[in-house]
């Protein structure tokens, strides 16, 4: 992974000011079309039939989401509903529209958590001007 330093303004601790850190150099989003030529090419699958695939595990996530049930990808993670609701004095107050939020979370994997642990750091030049002394 990708880091650079940047300059941040510490409001508290015990030494405030201006100090610097090291921030993830995001990469550009992969699409599916992308996420599926490279599946492609570690399979016997048409880049076509991998879109398919794709496309249909979307669509069944999202499906058993719906539902309430959790989805758990084995060495990656559990996907499942989040919600954000309003309390009420009576149960007869609750209703559909005290449901404000609702979301999809996930929770990683001791696995896949590992594996990103494992994963080594190089820290790039940043486009900062370091102070000089």
């Amino acid at each position: 992974m990708r880091f650079k330093g940047k300059k941040r303004k510490v409001t508290t601790g015990l030494t405030p000011g201006d100090k610097y850190v090291a921030q993830l150099d995001r990469g550009d989003k992969v699409s599916t079309e992308q996420l599926a030529e490279m599946l492609v090419t570690s399979s016997t699958v048409s880049k076509g039939d991998m879109l398919n695939t794709l496309d249909s595990v979307i669509t069944q996530m999202i499906y058993l989401l719906q539902f309430g049930h959790s989805i758990k990808l084995r060495g990656f993670g559990t996907f499942y509903v989040k919600t954000k609701v309003k309390a009420v004095n009576t149960l007869e107050e609750v209703t559909a529209d005290t449901v404000e939020r609702i979301g999809i979370g996930f929770l990683q994997d001791v696995e896949a958590k590992d594996r990103m642990n494992k994963a080594p750091i190089n820290i790039i030049p940043s486009e900062e001007e370091p102070p000089v002394p």
